[in-house]
């Protein structure tokens, strides 16, 4: 290990300073209007121009002055979460029921800091950095946007970060192939008749109906999927009736599937359909199924996950990452160009998505210093072999 001061006290002070005004103000998603203009403002400081895309939130970057060369992106998602913080840090968040619960103001800033160091050698660059600081991750459509705006156009390859509380700081997590698991999610409304609760004849119940189907999409995972694969499929709410004598008329669920595999994800949701419209047809009753689906699995490529990896090795603990089953929509760039996504170590005392969670600033050098070494590294594999082999 080399020595953990990887930036200059100055540069660390900022990032840490703008990662507590970023968690003072968190934005949901596509409503990220505050942040954008206060990303902007920062690289304008800076001196890195803004580059104009159709987008309604989110910024984009670019460092370098040549037009030739290769282009590479480095991407941070901007949002936060519809949680009320439980924590007693002095930042605390100032906007009621909205927390940086997943730590994505660790991410503008880190990327912020890196923007600094790749600023400051930009006239030995070969080629150019685009940042791309995406909204709307948490709902799977910020990636979707920012390609949708055309911010791959000439990309090489990408790399980002995602900060996880498991990992000391000075610690990274990476891995070739699948990181993250793909997302569908789903609502179910199921209709039968109501009655009177003591009258049961005299209706069709689709709180035993939904009992039934949820406790049969379990199958699913037990009987239809390898037991060597992985897949999670879980129920997160539950809704029907509304007092005690009275059965309604309809009843309904809404959760999610997450996977690793295509035939598996394409398997589970042939069996969800199966099982609900069969199962509410044998119970007399209709199904009615909304189906979201989100980003695919993350999946890492080689070549650029070992090259930034060894690079890595310089200055930081490099160890396997261990595969997620949380999904990020970094996979949806990955689709379209090659990439490396790894799980930075921001240690602290709850997990991501928790009202209690925290990230460690001082996991923020590391990160920016990750940044700016993946995109050095990039640049120089293309410049000197010009593709993928």
């Amino acid at each position: 290990m080399a020595d953990p001061i990887l930036v200059e006290p100055e540069l660390n002070q900022y990032m840490i300073a703008q990662f507590k005004q970023f968690h003072q103000h968190p934005e949901l998603c596509s409503q990220e209007q505050w942040t954008s203009k206060t990303i902007t403002a920062e690289l304008k400081r800076l001196g890195i121009p803004i580059s104009s895309y159709p987008i309604k939130s989110g910024v984009i970057a670019e460092i370098g002055q040549s037009t030739a060369g290769p282009i590479i992106a480095l991407r941070a998602d901007i949002d936060a979460l519809p949680l009320q913080e439980e924590t007693d840090l002095s930042y605390q968040s100032k906007i009621p029921g909205v927390a940086h619960a997943c730590g994505h103001d660790f991410h503008i800033a880190a990327l912020l800091g890196a923007a600094k160091l790749l600023k400051d050698q930009e006239g030995q660059l070969s080629g150019r950095v685009r940042l791309i600081f995406e909204p709307g991750e948490e709902r799977h459509v910020g990636a979707k946007e920012m390609i949708q705006a055309g911010v791959l156009k000439g990309v090489s390859a990408i790399s980002g970060i995602h900060n996880m509380p498991t990992i000391p700081v000075g610690t990274v997590g990476m891995k070739v192939g699948k990181l993250m698991a793909s997302n569908d999610n789903f609502d179910v409304t199921i209709t039968g008749v109501g009655s009177h609760a003591a009258m049961p004849q005299t209706g069709r119940d689709p709180i035993v109906a939904t009992a039934n189907i949820i406790m049969t999409l379990q199958t699913i995972v037990s009987r239809n999927i390898s037991p060597s694969d992985r897949l999670v499929l879980t129920i997160g709410a539950i809704r029907g009736g509304q007092t005690n004598n009275v059965i309604p008329e309809t009843a309904g669920f809404k959760g999610t599937i997450r996977t690793f595999s295509a035939a598996d994800r394409a398997l589970a949701k042939k069996r969800f359909y199966e099982i609900v419209d069969s199962t509410a047809k044998a119970y007399g009753q209709t199904a009615a199924i909304t189906w979201d689906e989100g980003p695919a699995p993350v999946d890492n490529s080689k070549i650029m996950t070992d090259l930034i990896a060894e690079e890595a090795h310089k200055f930081m603990t490099v160890i396997p990452a261990i595969p997620s089953n949380a999904d990020d929509d970094f996979a949806e760039y990955e689709q379209l160009v090659p990439g490396c996504y790894a799980f930075m170590g921001s240690k602290g005392q709850a997990n991501l998505h928790h009202p209690d969670f925290i990230a460690n600033p001082d996991g923020l050098q590391y990160a920016a210093k990750f940044h700016e070494q993946a995109a050095l590294t990039l640049l120089n594999y293309f410049n000197q072999k010009g593709k993928v082999d």
